[in-house]
C-alpha cells in the first residue's frame, strides 16, 4: 500500500486512541508504530519474534499490539464493508452492464481458502482437497472489486456450497430477498452454487449446452472474474495470508483476514495504486461433491436472463 493509505490509517488510529487512557507507567508506543508494526506483520510472513526485533518490543508486545489494531480495524469495518443500497447499488449494476452487458448484476460470489498449521482440535475437518489444512473465506465483490459481504471461518474441507448455506448472507437472503436484491438484482457465482432467483450460476456443462447457454456462461465467467480478481489482489497485497505459520487460534486467524478484506477496501477507497501481483488466486472450479449436490429447481430468474442476453446479442 502506499503512504496515503497508511497516513489514512494513522489519522484514524491516533484518533481512536485519545481516548484510551494509559494504565501502567510503561512509555506508550505510539500509534503511528502500532500501525506499521499490524501492517508489516499482514504484508510479510515474518514471526511474531522477528517483527519484535525489528521494531525493538518484546515478542509478547508485538503479539498485543497486532492483536490490539485488528480488533480496531474490525470494530470500523462495517463502515468500508456493506452491502450496497440507494445510489451504491445503481452505480455497480451500472458498472457491471457497462462493463460485462449483463443488467441487474450487484456482485460476484466466491470462496478461496486460507491455509494454516493443523488445528489442534478436529484438524481432520480442516484437511482441504489440495491436502492443506486451511480455512474458507467467503466474498461477495462488487463491479471494483470491492468486498460488500464477507465470511471467514469454516473449515477447508467445506464446499463452497455448504459455506454459503451456514453464512448470515444466506440467512438474510431467503429471509428477506427483496430487500438485499430489489428490482430482481442478483449475485454471480460459478457452478459450485446452487441456481437461486438472487443468485445465478453458470450452466453445469455435462456436454450438452446449447450455443445459447455456452455463450452465457462465457460472458458470465467475464463478469464473475472481479471475484477472483479481488481474492489476488487480497494476497498479493497481504501476503500473509497464503499461510499462517504461527497462530493456531482460528477466531484470531479468521479476525487477522477479515481485517486484511477491509483494509482492502480502504486501499480501493483512497485510490491506492500500488501495483500488485494477482496472479496468486486460481480459477479453479470447486468440484460438486455427490452430497452437495441438488437439483436447480430456482432456474427462472437465470433463464429469463439467458433469453434476455440472447435477444441484446
Amino acid at each position: 500500500m502506499n503512504r496515503n493509505t497508511l497516513n489514512y490509517l494513522i489519522a484514524r488510529y491516533e484518533e481512536s486512541e485519545q481516548h484510551v487512557a494509559t494504565t501502567s507507567g510503561k512509555t506508550k508506543i505510539p500509534a503511528k508504530t502500532m500501525v506499521y508494526m499490524y501492517v508489516w506483520y499482514l504484508s510479510n510472513t515474518i514471526t511474531y519474534r522477528q517483527l519484535a526485533i525489528l521494531f525493538g518490543v518484546t515478542k509478547s508486545t508485538a503479539w498485543h499490539i497486532v492483536r490490539r489494531v485488528v480488533a480496531w480495524i474490525i470494530s470500523i469495518g462495517h463502515e468500508f464493508i456493506k452491502w450496497p443500497t440507494a445510489e451504491a447499488l445503481e452505480d455497480t449494476t451500472q458498472k457491471f452492464l457497462q462493463r460485462k452487458k449483463i443488467p441487474g448484476v450487484i456482485g460476484a460470489i466466491d470462496c478461496t481458502h486460507i491455509t494454516i498449521n493443523a488445528p489442534v482440535k478436529d484438524k481432520h475437518i480442516y484437511f482441504d482437497r489440495k491436502r492443506n489444512y486451511s480455512i474458507v473465506l467467503q466474498g461477495i465483490v462488487d463491479a471494483d472489486q470491492k468486498f460488500i459481504d464477507i465470511y471467514c471461518g469454516e473449515p477447508g474441507s467445506y464446499h463452497d456450497c455448504r459455506v454459503l448455506k451456514r453464512s448470515a448472507f444466506y440467512r438474510k437472503a431467503e429471509s428477506n430477498m427483496e430487500n438485499l436484491f430489489p428490482n430482481s438484482t442478483s449475485i454471480l457465482g460459478d457452478s459450485a452454487y446452487p441456481c437461486k432467483n438472487y443468485l445465478i450460476p453458470v450452466f453445469k456443462d455435462y456436454g450438452s449446452l446449447t450455443r445459447e447457454q455456452m455463450c452465457f456462461n462465457k460472458m458470465h465467467s467475464s463478469a464473475r472474474i472481479v471475484v477472483e480478481n479481488a481474492f489476488g489482489a487480497l494476497k498479493g497485497r497481504f501476503r500473509r495470508l497464503l499461510k499462517f505459520t504461527e497462530r493456531r487460534d482460528l477466531c484470531s486467524i479468521s479476525n487477522l483476514v477479515a481485517s486484511a478484506c477491509i483494509i482492502h477496501n480502504i486501499c480501493i477507497m483512497v485510490n491506492d495504486d500500488t501495483t500488485i501481483s494477482n496472479d496468486i488466486e486460481s480459477a479453479e472450479t470447486e468440484p460438486v461433491p455427490a452430497a452437495e449436490g441438488e437439483r436447480e429447481a430456482s432456474g427462472d430468474r437465470r433463464n429469463q436472463l439467458l433469453m434476455l442476453l440472447t435477444q441484446n446479442n
